[in-house]
């Protein structure tokens, strides 16, 4: 009831300054100095005279109390139990602090420096942990095409903090985001926040890695729900930090136009599609890869074989191998 008083009873507020202001006043006049309904005006009296702040005199003058002797004792009374609450939350924290400190060296001692993640959970909230433990840089791929909305919007706070704490965050996505306008909108406000976001046609698999000391990279690029692997060996973060520079250096700034390929040279793109040809990919795998529909990939296909001339894909290879394309 003191909560309420104190924080959501302004009529209740009213009458007891109404008082403070002049002790005197009779009900008639505290109706027409507070302009209440005099319904309100009772109620609110009745609370003050539970909580002890007033004190009938008669049916219609009140002698209000000084609030330090009334009120006082309660707030203390607050104030401990908050005390004994921040003691447990403080313990608490300790606890899950060990835990967690614990946690991290049995998966060290367990697979050598390789921590495998199972669930998507587990890897959402590894990868949350290790954002805000970063310091200097996160750089990260994102195959699979344009992320969605709520994803994108969900990111957003922990990119801020990441951000306030000057941390340099660099991204590569597919080609594919450029015609995907919440990836887009998103790496604007990214770039704004110091952020930078290049595309490439194709990435190797989706990774993040901080301050170059630690890496995440899937079990299995083809089959999520094996899990992910946190990695800490030196050399192999080293490893995946100068694929992520050779890729970087190739891609364009999402804000610029592609690089446009001279006449009768191939384009990046192309060269991306005919390697995935030459691999043995299906449309539907190159599709994947790729970021676009498998529609596009077909559309592609057949203006490749047109521009060398082929009949078939089989001919378009050997083409693109004649002219150095491949």
């Amino acid at each position: 009831m003191l909560d309420e008083f104190l924080e959501s009873d302004p009529q209740a507020l009213r009458v007891y300054r109404s008082l403070l202001d002049n002790p005197s006043r009779t009900l008639e006049e505290i109706l027409q100095y507070t302009g209440l309904p005099e319904q309100d005006v009772k109620a609110a009296v009745g609370r003050l005279t539970d909580l002890s702040l007033l004190s009938p005199v008669t049916d219609t003058t009140f002698l209000p109390m000084n609030p330090e002797t009334v009120l006082r004792p309660a707030l203390r009374r607050r104030e401990a139990e908050l005390d004994t609450e921040r003691a447990h939350l403080t313990r608490q924290q300790a606890t899950v602090a060990e835990l967690t400190a614990e946690y991290a060296a049995l998966g060290l001692r367990h697979t050598g420096g390789a921590e495998h993640l199972v669930g998507v959970d587990a890897v959402r909230t590894r990868l949350e942990q290790l954002s805000r433990d970063a310091v200097h840089e996160v750089c990260t791929f994102t195959p699979g095409g344009a992320v969605s909305a709520a994803g994108l919007e969900s990111a957003r706070p922990l990119d801020e903090e990441s951000f306030g704490r000057g941390v340099r965050m660099r991204s590569v996505y597919l080609d594919s985001v450029r015609n995907d306008y919440a990836t887009s909108e998103y790496a604007t406000w990214l770039t704004s926040m110091g952020g930078q976001v290049r595309t490439v046609p194709a990435l190797p698999m989706r990774m993040i890695i901080c301050d170059r000391e630690v890496a995440v990279v899937p079990v299995n690029s083809e089959d999520s729900r094996q899990g992910a692997l946190v990695i800490r060996y030196h050399g192999v973060v080293r490893a995946l930090a100068e694929l992520f520079e050779l890729v970087w250096a190739q891609g364009v700034p999402l804000g610029e136009g592609s690089r446009p390929a001279a006449e009768n040279e191939a384009s990046e793109r192309d060269r991306v599609l005919l390697k995935l040809l030459s691999e043995g990919m299906t449309d539907q795998g190159i599709a994947r890869k790729l970021g676009l529909s498998v529609r596009t990939i077909r559309r592609l296909m057949s203006d490749l074989m047109k521009r060398l001339d082929a009949q078939s894909r089989f001919e378009a290879g050997a083409e693109a191998v004649r002219r150095g394309w491949l």
